[in-house]
């Protein structure tokens, strides 16, 4: 059975004829086709426009210089975004220009730039300077407001800085930069086509709507105006096709990356990790000053470390110690060269816009499993952890326990010969915990190759069925 098109589907089409309607009644009522010319008189002066070769040549430019713009404004103000967000010297360098560009007119930048550059290239530097602000500020605020957590993941998981931004960086920057495309690709033409009616370059569509005005050619000036009102929203439409993300698109290279990535050595040796006399202290949002540890001096073998004591005693720093997120007030952490540290943080850290299967392959994207056996490793894990039926869900779509499932999924398949888990099974009903650790103790415990595990855990009882030795701090 064919579905009825909904009534809200008519609606545009429907608008659009009352206001022709409006625009043939008010011409008809104005009688003067140099004030107001009709509908029909518009549509004749476009075909026979549209009949000449000149048209195409004012189109065409006006599209070349209003595309450039567009490149170069986002472009260098993303570039230039990225060089702010990590000096402070060249953000506040910006800090001028972008306030005077944003606030003086177009008129009086078309002006001076007429002075300088030649009138083909004038709306091409009026569109960089008024639409780069734009781009900058957007992406500036993006970055700011992006989620550490999620670097900070990209980095235990030894993305390269190509994975960083297609994996984590463009889908968490995904509103800024539509926003700031969106008011760019809008902005231009109306920039472009004043640049060009003061500029006066010899094709462009600016420069043909001055010629209109001069002979009193308004028909023809309304055809310009509709042919302006078309490209804008073909770009408009081609703009939001080009920065729309596709999660299934994304999935697909995360698979490719994984499947490419080959195999990883396992370092046979133990690990040892060894804090000397280690501080960290902390500035609190208020001004105060929190220590995480003090004096701390532990040495981490091979085997599973359990590692109790209550919350906010240090045990998190610690572990982001071992991993190089943190580095010590005082004192020094000590670790074997060419280690590869697999790190269960306490939060899951799930990328929203991957799916359960995804958010797994990204460990293996930077090595360790080749060709089919990346899925298949999935595939098994899944099953060891008992979400298999959710490999292809949505973060959002999942209940907190099969998150966390996920992300200690993820963080086993990374594997390493140091592994530090956060609170591991944490969420998980008792039945369900007892199953998942007699399905892991391998995992953790492997004969073969010994790991040096480190569990931070409040649970007693979790700490006496896996761990070798117990820390308290």
């Amino acid at each position: 059975m064919k579905k009825e098109p909904s009534k809200k589907a008519y609606w545009p089409w429907l608008t659009f004829a009352i206001w022709l309607m409006i625009w043939f009644a008010v011409s008809h009522l104005v009688g003067s086709s140099v004030i107001l010319p009709s509908p029909r008189s518009t549509i004749l002066a476009l075909i026979k426009l549209v009949g000449t070769s000149d048209f195409y040549l004012n189109v065409l430019w006006t599209v070349i210089r209003t595309v450039l713009g567009i490149v170069l404004s986002f472009g260098l103000g993303a570039g230039c975004a990225v060089l702010a967000k990590r000096s402070s010297m060249f953000r506040e360098f910006l800090r001028l220009p972008v306030s005077f560009f944003k606030s003086i007119p177009v008129m009086a930048i078309v002006i001076y730039v007429i002075l300088v550059v030649k009138s083909n290239w004038v709306a091409v530097i009026v569109c960089f300077l008024m639409c780069f602000p734009i781009a900058y500020t957007n992406i500036l605020n993006g970055l700011e407001a992006m989620d550490r957590e999620l670097i900070e993941l990209g980095r235990t998981l030894g993305l390269s800085g190509r994975q960083m931004i297609r994996y984590i960086m463009r889908p968490a920057l995904d509103s800024e930069i539509k926003t700031a495309l969106g008011l760019i690709a809008s902005m231009s033409w109306k920039v472009v086509v004043a640049s060009e009616v003061l500029a006066i370059p010899k094709f462009s569509i600016g420069y043909q709507m001055l010629n209109s005005k001069y002979y009193l050619e308004t028909p023809d000036l309304f055809a310009y105006m509709i042919v302006l009102i078309v490209l804008s929203l073909l770009m408009e439409k081609l703009v939001s096709c080009l920065t729309a993300l596709k999660p299934e698109r994304l999935g697909r290279t995360v698979e490719k990356d994984a499947a490419d990535a080959g195999i990883i050595e396992p370092v046979k040796d133990p690990e040892h990790i060894i804090f000397s006399e280690v501080s960290k202290t902390f500035v609190n949002e208020d001004g105060t000053v929190s220590k995480a540890l003090d004096d701390l001096s532990l040495d981490f073998g091979p085997g599973v470390t359990a590692v109790l004591g209550p919350s906010g005693y240090g045990k998190t720093t610690m572990a982001r110690l071992i991993t190089g997120l943190e580095r010590p007030d005082t004192g020094s952490v000590k670790i074997g060269e060419d280690v590869r540290i697999g790190y269960l943080f306490q939060e899951d850290r799930l990328l929203p816009w991957l799916s359960v299967r995804d958010n797994m392959l990204l460990a293996l994207a930077a090595g360790n499993c080749t060709g089919l056996e990346a899925e298949k490793a999935v595939e098994e894990m899944a099953e060891k952890l008992e979400i298999k039926d959710a490999l292809g869900m949505m973060p959002a779509e999942l209940s907190g326990g099969m998150a966390h499932r996920t992300a200690l999924g993820r963080t086993l398949l990374y594997g390493g010969n140091i592994l530090i888990l956060d609170e591991p099974f944490r969420g998980l009903d008792e039945e369900l915990r007892t199953r998942v650790v007699e399905v892991f103790g391998d995992d953790i415990k492997p004969d073969d190759r010994p790991k040096t595990v480190i569990m931070i855990t409040h649970d007693e009882d979790l700490a006496a069925m896996l761990a070798d030795r117990v820390v308290r701090i």
